[in-house]
């Protein structure tokens, strides 16, 4: 399968998912190590105009296109997505189960439901599973999102 994820062009084509490590995310707590993903280009743009400064947008970004088996990629159940969803320490619970699946080692990638999109899917890579080799990027191409976003 093909994933998509935008990135500076400093940081385009480091997987290493030390951002996410740094600063934690929906799916993983500060600390641990993970590579968000998305299926679709789309969504991939949508997700970061969901989570950047929209008066600072980078003028270098680009988008990586990576590969990754697709008999590596679990998925997570949709009725826990929206049980999660619904309460109110959500923010906490998905961390939790991103940690859970991290530590765990039972899959190269989790496919997720996206909040934005939830009939999307976004896909979590751990980058300390022992497949992570097997991915690769395919293609880097400059981004950027039309000025009529930010009128």
């Amino acid at each position: 399968m093909i994933l998509h994820r935008i990135s500076t062009k400093k940081y385009a084509r480091d997987l290493s998912g030390t951002g996410s490590k740094l600063y934690g995310g929906r799916w993983n707590p500060k600390g641990s190590a993970m590579l968000y993903t998305a299926e679709h280009k789309s969504l991939s743009a949508l997700e970061l105009l969901a989570h950047i400064d929209k008066s600072s947008i980078p003028d270098d970004l680009e988008m990586i296109s990576i590969e990754v088996p697709d008999d590596c990629v679990l998925e997570f159940p949709i009725t826990l997505f929206k049980s999660i969803l619904k309460n109110e320490n959500s923010k906490s619970k998905f961390r939790e189960e991103g940690k859970n699946w991290l530590i765990s080692d039972k899959s190269l990638g989790l496919k997720v439901p996206s909040v934005v999109i939830p009939s999307e899917k976004n896909v979590l890579l751990n980058p300390s599973h022992k497949l992570f080799s097997k991915i690769k990027i395919v293609k880097v191409e400059s981004f950027y999102y039309d000025e009529r976003f930010f009128k």
